[in-house]
C-alpha cells in the first residue's frame, strides 16, 4: 500500500502519537537518517552502550522486518520500540519509530545481570541506571496497542491487536525453522539417538506425583544423557541447565498434583533452579536434575500428601496459605466446596486429628521457623500467629514442641 505522505501530515501523526502515548516518535528513512517528528521540548536520552541507536536503526531495516505491519522488538537490554515501515510512491521506505520505553522499572541487579550474561565489562553502572530512569514505562500489550493506532493513521484502516501479535511471533521465529527440525530428525534417527519415550517421562512424574521414591531409584539410572534432547547449540552447560530447569517445573506440576502446597512446591522450585543456575559442570547440572525429582518425590512421600482427598487437600492448602491469618471453618469448607460438617468429619477420617489441631501445629511449626530464623521473640510470633494472647500461645506451644517458645529461642539461638 504505497502512498504519498507530506511533511506536514507526517508531523500532524507525530503529534498525535506523542500526545496520545508520551513517547519519543521518530521517522527513519532508508538511508538510516533520522528525523524527530515531534519535539515534546525534553532531550531524549542516549543509550550509552549505543548512542547513535545502531542497532535500532539496523533491526529496522533488517531483511527479516516486514513491511505495512506494526513491529515490536527489545533492543540494547531493555528498550522496547513499535515501528512501522512503508513505501512511498516516490520509491523512498521509511519507518515511524515509536520508543524507547521499558516495561518495567530497571533496577541496579537487573542491569547487573545484563552486562554478566554479555559479557560487558568496562561499563559503569550509573549511566545506565540513569538512562532507564528517565525512559517512561509502558507494558508490551500498550506498545503494540500504539503500533495499531500508528498503522491506522498511516494507511487509515483498522487493524486488529491479534493480527499484530501473530505477525511479531512469526517475525522473531528462528529463520529455516522448519528446516533444522527436519535436519535435527534426520540426524538423531539415523545416529539411534532420539528423546527419551514420552511414556518414560510420564512414569517418572508419575513417581513424583505418587511420591514413589524406591521405584524412581529402579528407572533413573537407565535414563541416558544422549537421550534428553538439546536446548542450547552454543554451550553444553546452558544446555543442560535449561534441560534442568525444565526438569524443575515438571516435577514442580506434578508434586502439586500430588498435593504438596503450589507455595511451597514454587519456593522449592525457584532455590532449585538458582542452585542449577549457580553450578558450572555440566555432569553436575545432570546429577541435579535427578535429585530434583527424588527431592520433589520425597517431599509427597513424607506428608502422605498424595492420599488425600482434594477437599482435604484444598483444607490443607488454605491453612498453609494464611497461616498468619484467623481461620474459620466456614471458610475452609467453603474453599474446599462441601458442607463444614461433612470437611469437619473427612479431616479427622484421613489425618487422624480434628482441623482445630491441625492449625494449631501448623502455627506451631511456623513459630519455630519465626524463632529460629528470624529476630522475632516469643511475644511478636504469639501476635503474628493470632494468639489470644501470651499464655495460651505458651501452653499450645510446650504441647506440640515440648519446651516452651522462650526455651526454643535460647536453643535455636
Amino acid at each position: 500500500m504505497k502512498r504519498t505522505i507530506e511533511d506536514e501530515e507526517l508531523q500532524l501523526i507525530g503529534k498525535l502519537l506523542h500526545d496520545n502515548l508520551q513517547l519519543p516518535v521518530h521517522l527513519l528513512n532508508s538511508d538510516r537518517t533520522v528525523e524527530i517528528l515531534f519535539n515534546s521540548g525534553h532531550d531524549i536520552p542516549r543509550h550509552p552502550l549505543d548512542p547513535n541507536s545502531d542497532l535500532v536503526r539496523e533491526g529496522i531495516f533488517s531483511d527479516e522486518s516486514p513491511f505495512e505491519i506494526p513491529c515490536y522488538a527489545t533492543w540494547n537490554a531493555f528498550d522496547q520500540y513499535i515501528w512501522l515501515r512503508f513505501d512511498e510512491t516516490s520509491g523512498q521506505s521509511r519507518a515511524i519509530v515509536i520508543g524507547p520505553a521499558t516495561s518495567s522499572m530497571v533496577t541496579t541487579e537487573m542491569l547487573e545481570g545484563f552486562l554478566y550474561d554479555y559479557a560487558i565489562s568496562g561499563v559503569h553502572l550509573e549511566p545506565l541506571l540513569d538512562y532507564y530512569r528517565q525512559l517512561p514505562v509502558r507494558y508490551t500489550k500498550s506498545m503494540l496497542l500504539a503500533g495499531t493506532l500508528l498503522y491506522y493513521l498511516i494507511f487509515r484502516l483498522p487493524l486488529d491487536l491479534t493480527e499484530v501479535i501473530d505477525r511479531n511471533v512469526s517475525f522473531r521465529q528462528p529463520p529455516a525453522l522448519n528446516d533444522e527440525v527436519v535436519r535435527d530428525l534426520l540426524d538423531k534417527r539415523l545416529n539411534l539417538n532420539t528423546h527419551n519415550h514420552w511414556d518414560t517421562d510420564k512414569m517418572l512424574l508419575q513417581c513424583v506425583k505418587e511420591g514413589r521414591k524406591e521405584e524412581l531409584a529402579r528407572y533413573l539410572p537407565f535414563i541416558q544423557k544422549e537421550t534428553v534432547g538439546v536446548l542450547s547449540r552454543r554451550s553444553r552447560i546452558r544446555s543442560e541447565k535449561n534441560l534442568a530447569i525444565c526438569t524443575v517445573t515438571y516435577a514442580t506440576m506434578a508434586a502439586i498434583e500430588g498435593g504438596m502446597y503450589p507455595e511451597a512446591a514454587l519456593t522449592v522450585s525457584d532455590l532449585w533452579i538458582q542452585h542449577i543456575e549457580d553450578l558450572n559442570d555440566a555432569e553436575e547440572v545432570f546429577k541435579v536434575a535427578q535429585e530434583v525429582l527424588f527431592d520433589f518425590a520425597d517431599r509427597v512421600s513424607r506428608q502422605g500428601l498424595s492420599r488425600r482427598s482434594k477437599p482435604v487437600a484444598v483444607c490443607q492448602n488454605y491453612i498453609f496459605n494464611r497461616i498468619y491469618e484467623p481461620i474459620r471453618l466456614a471458610e475452609l469448607a467453603e474453599a474446599a466446596g462441601v458442607h463444614p460438617s461433612h470437611l469437619t468429619k473427612l479431616f479427622k477420617q484421613e489425618t487422624g486429628i480434628t482441623i482445630s489441631e491441625y492449625i494449631q501445629r501448623q502455627k506451631v511449626e511456623e513459630a519455630k521457623k519465626l524463632l529460629a530464623f528470624s529476630d522475632a521473640t516469643p511475644f511478636s510470633a504469639a501476635s503474628l500467629l493470632n494468639f489470644h494472647d501470651q499464655s495460651h500461645f505458651t501452653k499450645v506451644f510446650k504441647k506440640y514442641a515440648g519446651v516452651t517458645p522462650k526455651q526454643y529461642k535460647k536453643h535455636a539461638v
